[in-house]
């Protein structure tokens, strides 16, 4: 790391590289005192549950025109009308829609006024079955499918998209047109944690402190993959065996079967940080210097357009960011800090 990563890490607050002069400005994440540093603030950011928000949701399936489908949550508030804001809500890797940081966001933006959708990935959550393919980084033509879907349900409203680690980098790829054209109902985009360079993601999560998250990914991947090829037989036979790292588990399944020569070549491929240039809607990337899983490094050549802020947290680790004090309601700093951003876009509360 980096001697200037090392001085950022050692301020108490938040360092934003681009922001709007009409926004007020939001408090800067401070880390719980039994949460510091970012493997503290990860794990104790997957246990801990913060605000409990109880609302309905109602699954559908979005047709992805290549013979799958997925399945999506959609809520809407009771103050919901036509031409108001929308949002579409992206989990990451081995999560669904279920996932208790897309609660989170969705309860706060319900509480706004926002329709909001919850996007289970191909094959992930309610969705399992509906689908023969599996979800990766290069597949934003998925969330493409659902902002078009949504955007025939909300005629004329602005569909903001917010997602994290994984989902930010479908996200964000999906904002620069990099797989898919950009939807014209596309109005905004937030991302938490995106993995910006995957090759350097890899290499990080291959390193010896963070084998344990390495090996549980692996293993619930290889979980998930064997339920898919019980589901469908025709498939074919499949021998993960001796798989233990995401690197491998990339390279032994998810590129072969996708038509990638390598792990390395489907990393290179999807990587969102060479793309981020293209995008030209307003958006907020929210990234913590000590995540564990992705290195500060991998965002010094990413080129932020004007459009985009990019604000930097000397701590937080992964989708942690467990505060020392409550902010409206709720120590979950990252989820309110995205809903706070999109109210101040909209003109909401």
């Amino acid at each position: 790391m980096s001697s200037n990563t090392i001085r950022l890490a050692e301020r108490p607050t938040t360092t934003t590289t681009k922001m709007r002069p009409s926004f007020s400005s939001p408090p800067g994440f401070r880390p719980h005192p039994l949460a510091r540093g970012g493997h503290a603030q990860t794990i104790m950011g997957r246990y801990v549950a913060g605000r409990r928000f109880a609302f309905e949701s109602h699954p559908h399936q979005v047709d992805l025109g290549d013979g799958d489908r997925l399945c999506v949550l959609e809520s809407v508030p009771p103050t919901w009308r036509a031409g108001d804001p929308a949002a579409i809500l992206i989990h990451g890797l081995a999560g669904n829609a279920g996932a208790l940081y897309l609660v989170r966001l969705a309860g706060r933006l319900l509480e706004l006024g926002v329709r909001v959708v919850r996007m289970n990935l191909r094959g992930a959550g309610e969705g399992f079955g509906l689908a023969r393919g599996i979800y990766h980084s290069g597949r934003s033509g998925d969330v493409r499918a659902v902002v078009d879907w949504l955007s025939d349900r909300a005629t004329g409203s602005p569909i903001g998209v917010a997602g994290f680690s994984l989902g930010a980098s479908l996200a964000l790829r999906l904002a620069a047109g990099a797989d898919v054209s950009v939807p014209g109902a596309l109005d905004c985009v937030v991302a938490a944690n995106p993995p910006i360079d995957l090759l350097a993601c890899s290499r990080r999560m291959g390193e010896r402190r963070n084998r344990v998250y390495d090996r549980s990914f692996a293993r619930w991947l290889r979980a998930d993959i064997a339920k898919l090829h019980e589901r469908f037989p025709d498939l074919g036979p499949l021998n993960l065996r001796g798989v233990r790292s995401i690197h491998e588990f990339d390279d032994r399944y998810t590129a072969p079967r996708n038509g990638f020569a390598s792990a390395e070549d489907y990393y290179t491929r999807f990587a969102a940080g060479p793309v981020v240039p293209r995008i030209r809607i307003p958006g907020l990337v929210v990234h913590a210097a000590d995540d564990p899983f992705i290195p500060i490094e991998a965002f010094h050549n990413v080129a932020f357009p004007p459009s985009v802020e990019f604000e930097l947290c000397p701590t937080g680790g992964h989708m942690g960011f467990i505060s020392r004090s409550p902010w409206r309601g709720d120590r979950r700093w990252l989820e309110t800090r995205l809903a706070h951003w999109l109210a101040h876009h909209w003109g909401l509360g």
